[in-house]
Order: C-alpha cells, then sequence, then structure tokens
C-alpha cells in the first residue's frame, strides 16, 4: 500500500500525483489484484489481520485506478498524455541513442502506450466482475474486523468508481444489503450508514427508479436461486444469504414491499422459496402412545420449546431465528391481507407443504399486532378448524405410511400452536373464538401421542394467560359451558367422536372441588351411555374415563396411598414372658375370630347371593338411595363407578378386565373411611375377582393379585376364609409351576422380561405383607412358607431369591416362631441334619461350618440371623 500511496500516512488530497500513480500502476493492475484477491480468499485457516490488509489494499488500489473522472478531465488528460508521447518520441528521433537511453524509452513508452480512457475502463470492470463475485465467500467470514473492512472497500468502489464499475454496481450493493443484517452490530451499522448514502446519491442524481427496478430484479433472482443455495451451502454461506434476503425485505420497507407483494410471480416466488428451505425433518417425530394417565404439567416425554421443529437444510440457530426475523419484516412491512389470502390458497392447493406454510404463517402472525386485521385471523381460525385440516391421521395405518403419520403430527402440532398466537394478539377478545376453538385445544392437550399433548398444553397457557387467568383450570372453570355443551353433544355420538375422551382427561385433570358438580354430570352420563347395548364396545374408554376420575378425586383430596391400611390398637413390650403371653392371647382372639366370620361368611353367601337381572344391571345410576344423601358428593359418584367396574370385572375383553381392576385398585382405597359402601363392594366384586386367578393369562392373574392385595389393605380379615379357601391354592398352584421356569434364570436372563417373572416377583413381594394384614394362623403361615421355599434356592433367579427373603422377614415380623421353625426345617432337610438335644443352640447352628455352595445355605442363614438379631431387642 506504501508504493502504491494509498496507505493511511498518505495526502489524499494531492489528486495530480494520485492520477500519476494510478497511471503508473495500471499496468501492474491485474496482477495486483488477483494477488491480494488470491491472499483475501486464504479463507479462516490464515490470521484474520492478514485476510483483512489484503481486502484494504483491493478495494483502496480499485478506488485509485478505477476512479471516476470529469469527461472533459479525461479528455485533457488523454491529450497532455499523448502530447508527451510525441514530445518523447521527437526527442528520441533527434538525438543519438544510447543503449541505456533506448531501454528507458521503450519502458515509458509501454507505460505510456495503454490509456485509462473510456475503453479501459469498461474492459477492467469487466475483468472486476469476476473478481467481485469471488468476494461472496469473504462476506460470510466468521471475524466481524474482516466483514467491516470489506463493507469499506465496497463503499470507496461505490463513492468512487460507480461510474467506471457500472456493471458491478448492483453485485455490490447486493453484498451490502447482506452485511447490513450481520450479527455483528459494527458490521451492520456500517453497512447501513452506506447504503443510506448511495440511496441518498441515487436521489440526487434522479436516478432512483433504476435503482429500485434493479434491486427488485435482483430480489426475484435471488428468490430463485436460494433454495438451491442453501441446500448446498454451510452454515456460515446460509447465514450470509439469508442475511441478505432480509436486507431486501427491510431495505424496501412499507413503502416498497406491499407494492412488490401486488406482483403475482414475485409474492409466488417469494412464498415457495421460503417453503422450501422451511422444509420440516419429521423423521424424530415419535408415535408412541401414551398409555396411562400422563402427568400434563411434566410430560414425560419432554421436546423443548422448538426441538420437535427441526429443518432439513438449516441446522445453526442463527439461521433460525434469522428466518423468524424474515417472517417478521413480511407481517410488519408487507400487506398482510395478501399475505394470508395467498398462503390460505397455497395450502389448499400444495397439502404435501401445508406444515410449512402453517408453520410461516405462524411466524408471521406473530408480528402483526394491528387490531384493525382482526377480521383476517378469523379467516385463518376458520381453516385451521375446518374438519379435513384439523383432523389428521396421525397412526399408521394401510392409508397412511410412517412418514405421512409423522408429518401429520407435526402439522397438528402447528394448527395448535398458531391458534395460540393469535389468542396472545387478541388478548381479551380472542374470547369470541373460545367456543368454536377451546374443546378442540383441549381435545389436543389429552392426545394419546405425547408431542401433541405437549403443544395442546402450551397452547392452553397461551390462551389462559390471554384471557387473563393464572392457570388452566382457571380457564377451564370459567369457561366450563363452552366445552361441556360439546362434551353431552359428542358422548351422544361418540363412534363419530373419540377424541371426546381426550378432552374429559384434561377437563378432569385440571379440575378442583368446585368442579365435582359438573365431574359428575359428566360421569353420570357415562354411566348411562354404558347401560345401552349400542355403547358397549366402546367400554374400554368408557373404564378409562372412570380411571382418570378416580385418579382426578385422589388428587383432589390429596390422597396418600401410604396411609390405606386400617390403623389398630396393638400392644407392644420388651419383657419376653409378656410378649409370649401377648401372643397367646392374640392367637386365641384370631382363631375365634376366624370362626365366627367363616361361619356369618357362609350363611350370608348361601342365603344373599342372587344373580342380578338385567334390569339391575342397566338401572340408572343417578338415583341414590336415600341413605346416601349424607354422603358426599365425590364418594357417592365413586361408590358408582366401583359398582360399575364390577361389572366388567369378569369380562372376556382383556383390556377392559385390566382396566376395571386398574380402576378399583385405585378407587377402594378412597373409601376405607366408609366401611358401610367398602364392604358390600368388596363382597360383590369377590367372586368375580377370584375366578381372574383360575385365568390362563398371566397378565391377568397379576392384576387380580395386586387388586387383592388393595383387598387385604382396606378391608383387613374381612377376606381373610374366602382368600384362604379361593385364592391361595391357585396362587400357590402358580408359584410351584413357575418356579421351575425361572430356575438357572440368571440377572442378565431375558427372562425377566416375561410377565411370568413380573408375577412371580409380585406375589413374592407382598405376599408377607398380606398374611400380616389377613392374620393369618400358623398353619396358614406354613402353608405359604412351604409352598414358597424353593425360590430360597441359589439355582432361582436373583430377583425372585431376594422377594422370597423378603416374604420370610415380612411373616417373622408377624410371627417369627412359625418362620424360625420353618427355616430349621429346610436346613434339617435340605442343608445339615441338626441334632436336637436340651442344649442345643441356634447360634453354634448358625456358626458351623457349613459349605456355602449349598444351595439353601445363604438365604436361610440370612433369615435365621435376621430372626436372632430381632429377638435379641427383648
Amino acid at each position: 500500500m506504501a508504493l502504491c500511496h494509498i496507505d493511511d500516512e498518505i495526502d489524499k488530497s494531492d489528486i495530480i500525483i494520485q492520477e500519476q500513480i494510478a497511471n503508473t500502476i495500471m499496468a501492474f493492475f491485474p496482477g495486483i489484484v488477483s494477488g491480494l484477491q488470491e491472499i483475501a480468499m486464504g479463507g479462516e485457516v490464515q490470521n484474520h489481520k492478514v485476510t483483512m490488509m489484503a481486502i484494504r489494499a483491493w478495494g483502496r488500489i480499485i478506488s485509485l485506478v478505477v476512479h471516476d473522472n470529469d469527461e472533459k478531465d479525461s479528455e485533457e488528460d488523454t491529450l497532455s498524455i499523448e502530447s508527451l508521447m510525441k514530445k518523447s518520441c521527437n526527442i528520441s528521433t533527434d538525438t543519438l541513442h544510447s543503449t541505456k537511453v533506448n531501454e528507458k524509452c521503450d519502458i515509458e513508452h509501454n507505460l505510456k502506450g495503454t490509456i485509462r480512457n473510456q475503453v479501459w475502463f469498461e474492459a477492467v470492470a469487466v475483468k472486476l466482475g469476476a473478481c467481485i463475485q469471488l468476494l461472496d465467500q469473504i462476506r460470510s467470514h466468521s471475524h466481524y474486523k474482516v466483514k467491516k473492512e470489506l463493507v469499506e472497500s465496497i463503499r470507496l468502489i461505490l463513492e468512487n468508481c460507480r461510474r467506471n464499475m457500472k456493471s458491478n454496481n448492483m453485485t455490490l450493493i447486493d453484498y451490502l444489503i447482506s452485511l447490513s443484517e450481520d450479527e455483528s452490530p459494527e458490521v451492520s451499522e456500517k453497512a447501513h450508514d452506506v447504503l443510506r448514502a448511495i440511496s441518498e446519491s441515487y436521489m440526487l442524481s434522479y436516478d432512483t427508479k433504476s435503482l429500485i427496478d434493479s434491486l427488485e430484479d435482483k430480489f426475484y433472482n435471488l428468490l430463485t436461486r436460494l433454495p438451491t443455495i442453501i441446500r448446498r451451502s454451510d452454515d456460515n454461506e446460509q447465514l450470509a444469504y439469508l442475511n441478505q434476503l432480509t436486507g431486501y425485505l427491510r431495505l424496501f420497507g412499507k413503502q416498497r414491499l406491499p407494492h412488490i407483494m401486488r406482483s403475482q410471480s414475485h409474492m409466488q416466488r417469494l412464498l415457495l422459496a421460503l417453503v422450501y428451505i422451511m422444509a420440516i425433518d419429521c423423521n424424530n417425530v415419535s408415535l408412541l402412545q401414551t398409555t396411562n394417565v400422563k402427568n400434563l404439567d411434566n410430560p414425560a416425554y419432554f421436546y423443548g420449546s422448538d426441538l420437535w421443529r427441526q429443518f432439513k437444510f438449516i441446522r445453526n440457530n442463527l439461521c433460525k431465528e434469522k428466518l423468524v426475523t424474515i417472517c417478521k419484516l413480511l407481517g410488519e412491512c408487507g400487506d398482510f391481507k395478501i399475505l394470508i389470502d395467498t398462503i390460505l390458497e397455497l395450502m389448499n392447493d400444495t397439502s404435501q407443504h401445508r406444515k410449512e406454510l402453517s408453520l410461516l404463517l405462524n411466524w408471521i402472525l406473530v408480528s402483526v399486532k394491528d387490531s384493525s386485521s382482526s377480521y383476517l385471523y378469523k379467516e385463518v381460525i376458520d381453516f385451521y378448524t375446518t374438519q379435513e385440516i384439523w383432523y389428521l391421521p396421525t397412526e399408521v395405518t394401510e392409508d397412511t405410511p410412517l412418514t405421512q403419520a409423522q408429518s401429520n403430527i407435526v402439522h397438528c402440532c402447528l394448527l395448535a400452536e398458531g391458534l395460540g398466537l393469535i389468542a396472545q394478539n387478541l388478548q381479551h377478545d380472542y374470547d369470541r373464538y373460545l367456543l368454536k376453538t377451546l374443546y378442540l385445544i383441549i381435545e389436543r392437550a389429552g392426545s394419546g401421542n405425547s408431542l401433541i399433548s405437549y403443544i395442546g398444553v402450551c397452547t392452553l397457557e397461551n390462551i389462559a394467560k390471554a384471557q387473563q387467568h393464572k392457570t388452566i383450570g382457571d380457564l377451564l372453570r370459567a369457561n366450563v359451558d363452552y366445552f361441556s355443551y360439546h362434551i353431552i353433544m359428542k358422548l351422544r355420538q361418540i363412534d363419530r367422536n373419540p377424541g371426546v375422551f381426550d378432552v374429559i382427561k384434561v377437563v378432569m385433570k385440571y379440575s378442583r372441588l368446585d368442579f365435582l358438580p359438573h365431574l359428575k354430570g359428566i360421569v353420570e352420563d357415562i354411566l348411562r351411555q354404558l347401560s345401552i347395548s349400542h355403547y358397549q364396545r366402546k367400554v374400554h374408554l368408557f373404564l378409562k374415563i372412570f380411571h382418570t376420575f378416580i385418579m382426578c378425586i385422589k388428587t383432589l383430596l390429596n390422597w396418600d396411598d401410604t396411609k390405606i391400611t386400617r390403623e389398630e390398637k396393638t400392644q407392644t413390650t420388651h419383657d419376653l414372658s409378656e410378649t409370649i403371653i401377648l401372643s397367646l392371647l392374640e392367637y386365641y382372639n384370631a382363631k375365634k375370630i376366624d370362626e365366627k366370620i367363616e361361619k356369618d361368611v357362609d350363611e350370608e353367601e348361601f342365603n344373599t347371593y342372587v344373580p342380578e337381572t338385567a334390569e339391575e344391571t342397566n338401572e340408572d345410576y343417578s338415583d341414590f338411595s336415600a341413605e346416601d344423601k349424607k354422603l358426599p358428593t365425590h364418594i357417592k359418584i365413586v361408590v358408582e363407578v366401583m359398582k360399575r367396574c364390577i361389572h366388567f370385572l369378569p369380562s372376556k375383553d382383556l383390556q377392559e378386565s385390566l382396566m376395571a381392576m386398574q380402576t378399583l385398585q385405585e378407587g377402594l382405597p378412597i373409601l376405607i373411611e366408609w366401611e358401610n359402601e367398602l364392604l358390600p363392594l368388596v363382597h360383590q366384586l369377590w367372586h368375580p375377582l377370584t375366578d381372574r386367578f383360575n385365568d390362563e393369562n398371566v397378565l391377568i392373574i397379576n392384576h387380580a393379585w395386586q387388586l387383592l392385595y388393595i383387598l387385604a389393605k382396606v378391608s383387613n380379615d374381612f377376606i381373610k376364609s374366602r382368600t384362604l379357601r379361593e385364592v391361595l391354592p391357585s396362587v400357590f398352584k402358580f408359584l410351584i409351576k413357575s418356579s421351575k421356569e425361572s430356575i438357572n434364570k440368571s440377572s442378565v436372563d431375558i427372562y425377566k422380561f416375561t410377565q411370568i417373572y413380573k408375577s412371580q416377583y409380585e406375589l413374592l413381594s407382598t405376599l408377607g405383607v398380606i398374611a400380616q394384614l389377613l392374620k393369618l394362623r400358623e398353619y396358614e403361615l406354613w402353608q405359604i412358607l412351604s409352598n414358597t421355599q424353593s425360590y430360597l434356592s441359589a439355582h432361582q433367579h436373583p430377583a425372585l431369591q431376594t422377594c422370597c427373603v423378603k416374604l420370610y422377614k415380612d411373616a417373622a415380623d408377624y410371627n417369627e416362631d412359625i418362620v424360625w421353625v420353618k427355616c430349621l426345617n429346610i436346613w434339617n432337610s435340605k442343608i445339615e441334619r441338626i441334632e436336637f438335644h436340651a442344649k442345643f443352640d441356634i447360634k453354634t447352628l448358625l456358626i458351623s461350618n457349613i459349605a456355602p455352595s449349598n444351595k439353601y445355605y445363604r438365604n436361610v442363614h440370612e433369615i435365621l440371623t435376621y430372626i436372632q438379631q430381632k429377638s435379641s431387642h427383648y
């Protein structure tokens, strides 16, 4: 730069010297420019200062050599150069030429042989055009100082060489437009200033129209090339071109952009370009359905704010933010009505791009705050909620492949999200659309698909906030009439409206105690529907609603499942003799009670058990007896739900039977303080339940046992004799048979995923506790211990061994003597012969030298040690 007199220390006011330098270095101009450009194109690997200085020198040399000159001055300069050439030639012909003089004259002749006239400038502009195109890579450089220097170089060229570089002006302006949207404020502000100066310059020269026309042509050309560029470029290049598009939109502004949108070709090209750029990748969208009642506040499958909105070609967050900015500018500066009409028209015509168009429209809606456009919101809402748009198949079927189902899930989310954005814009004015949309959004929130459910809940939160409600529950309570009407109507046409169950789930989820009258109406309506044979094939869905209702009641009551066991007065003592006396008294009382209960139950079963008639089955469950009037409303509803679930307990349909048992399992503990309601229900469900233990399906047996465990907790020894007589024989048979299948199975074996293993685990884990709850006598305890002792073998699955040891310990907590005797019996028969005599000491037995390889030794030793330590505390 010092040689070319373009460094910072040179006096730039001396025009004559600058002209002379330009005339001198013009002969070396191609080599200098190409060399500097090669350095500038060195990429990110070289130090940014080298790149920056190369760009600075490149811009200043071009500005110096290709500087615009006044036409008259140019002619005079040309004549003076020609006269100098003639004068030089005359001198050379009039004198004797030495070798040195000849060489000097040849150099001067070569230097002055090419003149910087208009022809030369045009040729240079063409040659520089190819070089300037390569600057495209520099505008995406990562360091802001390099881009800032590029802006300065472009300013010099456009300011000093606008006429001579006319063919390259629009390309340079393109770069400025792109850099004006750079993430670095220093770069973007400088580029804005340069663009403003250029605009004023064109206005002064009355050439504004040609500039605007050229910009529109370049804009259209950019839209044509943009999809291909985005698909083939890296993150930095993508951002540079998106910046360029953003810069064009901002440059056109409110004055010019609406005019451009009135051109159908420009509008179509703009929207389609954005659609192709914003192609959504749905491959990672899950189709998994949730099988239990979800916690809608904390979805198990959390997607984050926008992680489900992944693009195929754009991965960089800055690029995604730039897309949002583009949509925002379209909404702020463009014609909103034209945008809405064109997008909705494209959604009708190009169904394959509906989700991208929906996303585009949603992002445009965010920026529009003008209340005068509220009538356009109605068009969007009406379109979004049409039957064929809103209800898309989200499950894989013969007609719906996997990719289409995934695409539909994303589209469903975008539609719900769009309604939430409209609510945010309209605030309280959105209440006019609640009747049309609230039910639909609640339906989304209750969807079985986790993603759709998550977006539905987020949309409800946005609407609640817009309507000045603190929670979703407040929103639902304030607008109960809007969705309760839909629920009642759709329950009567359940075949056509399966989504009504999703709505009921959400309503129950966000209910409070003051909402119980509305829930009561819904449950009673479902009970009536179940009495109609036409709806029998929908039983599973109705039972799911019952289950949801029970869970809702437990939530409202702050129910704690750990406190459902009946509390009884117990006497404790640390004196060994007193312990023995109390134990004998307890045994005597238990035996008397057992004999009395057994006698009463037999008489009751003989005298009162009559099969229910069809009329009783189809009774109206909304009619409650006079005795029930003192019961709280929620208890009345729970009792009726329990009665109806009992009817479906023996169902041959697996899902119906399982759901009925799960609902009973959750609902019966609620009635623990209402014994007059609870015990009749226990009696009614007993016979259907015992039949379940003879089912061939292990899953049924498992759930039946879980329900029996709850019955033991809530009714204690009320079911003792019947359990011993009708349940335990089937349980023992299953445990003995399945113990042969679990033998020699390791902890990493696939066996642990089978239903048989899960049932074994459940039975062994709870059998000891049930023995305590039912207050079993020694003989019954001995039967349990004998039928499960095979699981103490070291050859059994490790987890099942642990469960069996726990069973023995639980039984020992209740009656340690019988467990102690049983363990000695196993020791004597399976481990080592015990010599019983007057001086027998268990401590000696426990420290005996027995090979640990014995399959029963470790577990029996652990149980005996537990009992010994327990006894030592007395």
